[in-house]
């Protein structure tokens, strides 16, 4: 099986697909954290075919990530954070470096916090104008 489907799709998307197999695999490297709702993933090429080595999107924006955390009592938050502060930001906390007492909710900065909101004003958001 080639995971490749068209060498012009590759060029003009950077698409290349993941068999179920490998899939498959790669979450049951997960399976326990997927049981807990606090859990995070980061998975850079989740839609946004962006350059994971020039960190910036197709559009040449820097590749953003939201995360959505729930807060209790119906509410959700959603956070940005930047794909290239992310990864440059976790040399910070390797063992033996200057900066490794330092906890996560300190490195990790979100570069936006959005207010928090329920599921229907979320959907109220998504309701086109008549």
């Amino acid at each position: 099986m080639s995971l490749v489907k068209s060498k012009q799709r590759v060029a003009d998307h950077g698409e290349v697909f993941t068999p179920a197999w490998m899939v498959e695999a790669m979450l049951d490297l997960v399976k326990d954290e997927t049981e807990r709702i606090d859990s995070r993933f980061l998975e850079p090429a989740c839609g946004r075919h962006g350059d994971a080595l020039t960190m910036r999107d197709k559009g040449g924006e820097p590749i953003t990530f939201s995360e959505w955390g729930y807060l209790g009592k119906g509410k959700y938050q959603r956070r940005d954070f930047r794909f290239d502060v992310l990864t440059g930001s976790s040399a910070f906390s390797a063992e033996g470096s200057l900066f490794a007492d330092l906890g996560k909710h300190e490195i990790f900065a979100p570069v936006k916090t959005h207010p928090p909101m329920t599921v229907r004003e979320l959907a109220a958001l998504q309701e086109p104008a008549i």
